[in-house]
């Protein structure tokens, strides 16, 4: 599917609010991938998957290890704007599934030091989260199936079936790719919401984890037992531009659209 065509079908949104794009009554998201849930004032992202580097490193390939830097900054930044009581990990803060890596013990530490005095950390575990809590324990710092804030359940999505009420989740580190007539492409991060059964997905904030392509990659729709029969097809994309929010039809229109071209 070309870019002009898509581009029509995604619509801006005016619906900005100063600091993020509101989605539901209670939840705001924000470029880069986090998500506000404005009762409670409590900053959730999912994905971090802090340590990749050198996981991939024992698989022979050698990449910067900037990722946990990058990430620092970012949720620095969203912090100090929305100055939020908590933050919520909705699971796989770290990579490696059999053991902690050692990059992975100074990452994770250096990110909850990097976090005390300025707002309280609760982490929900991942599928990659193994051996988290041998880490966190360090820090007193539980590790749970999944919590509850501002009336919102948040969980990975590795696991469980859905339930009534706002559901807010990670796992499938969804993106979506938009391309040019001459065949260029981009993948970008982008949130998955459903209004009707009120379950946002939050991108991946980690930089070298890549995204699943939702449109191009139908896969996508058994990635979780939460999603339905029907997988993804009623979700709608939500990525930005700069500051921008684009709210894209959903992902069955989308699928269409981009076999008919």
């Amino acid at each position: 599917m070309c870019a002009q065509r898509l581009l029509i079908v995604a619509r801006p949104s005016h619906s900005e609010t100063v600091r993020g794009y509101r989605v539901a009554d209670n939840v705001e998201i924000f470029p880069g991938g986090a998500a506000l849930l404005l009762d409670d004032n409590a900053l959730v992202v999912a994905d971090m998957h802090l340590g990749y580097e050198a996981a991939l490193e024992s698989e022979g390939l050698s990449i910067p290890r900037v990722q946990s830097k990058k990430i620092e900054q970012y949720l620095t930044d969203v912090i100090d704007e929305v100055r939020p009581s908590k933050l919520v990990v909705a699971g796989d803060l770290k990579h490696n599934f059999s053991r902690n890596l050692t990059q992975e013990w100074r990452d994770v530490n250096r990110f909850v030091r990097m976090l005390s005095g300025r707002v309280k950390l609760e982490v929900v575990k991942g599928n990659h989260d193994n051996y988290l809590g041998a880490i966190l324990g360090e820090y007193k710092i539980p590790l749970t199936a999944e919590t509850t804030c501002s009336g919102v359940r948040i969980l990975h999505g590795h696991r469980g079936t859905l339930s009534r009420g706002m559901t807010i989740m990670g796992h499938l580190h969804p993106s979506i790719r938009l391309g040019d007539s001459v065949g260029a492409s981009v993948k970008n991060p982008c949130f998955l919401f459903d209004p009707k059964m009120n379950v946002l997905v939050l991108p991946a904030l980690s930089l070298v984890s890549p995204g699943t392509d939702v449109i191009g990659q139908a896969w996508s729709d058994g990635i979780s037992p939460l999603l339905p029969d029907t997988g993804l097809s009623t979700f709608e994309p939500i990525a930005f531009s700069g500051p921008k929010p684009l709210r894209f039809p959903v992902v069955a229109e989308l699928r269409m659209l981009r076999h008919s071209g």
